[in-house]
């Protein structure tokens, strides 16, 4: 999983002002699958100071669970899969439409309806 600090474009320019440091310093910095030095520390915390978010990019596929119940899976040809707790609910989702609905989903199910989203074309 890659890992990093995203904060915007302005804000990036006044960190390296500030600490005198080129923007690559600073996108290293950000990047934090880089070594984490005396100078990087500080800029990582002015960056989060400054609205930066903490980032984690998944590969396509492996699911994001959300503090709600729901979980959601982004595949590779575009379609997603969203799963519901409360409900019990399964959707898949493609070009921007709902293709099908699953109800009582459980787990040996999430793994058909993956299977099923990313079989579509």
């Amino acid at each position: 999983m890659k890992k990093n600090i995203a904060v915007s474009k302005e804000a990036r320019e006044n960190i390296a002002k500030a600490f005198g440091v080129t923007m690559r310093t600073v996108w290293n910095a950000l990047n934090l699958e880089y070594p984490a030095t005396d100078i990087i520390k500080r800029i990582r915390k002015a960056a989060k100071e400054s609205g930066g978010v903490y980032m984690v990019s998944i590969p396509a596929g492996e699911a994001i669970h959300f503090s709600d119940g729901t979980m959601r899976m982004d595949l590779e040809n575009g379609a997603s899969c969203e799963f519901y707790q409360q409900d019990g609910t399964g959707h898949i989702f493609f070009k921007g439409r709902e293709v099908a609905s699953f109800e009582n989903v459980n787990v040996p199910m999430i793994y058909e309806i993956q299977k099923q989203a990313a079989a579509l074309r």
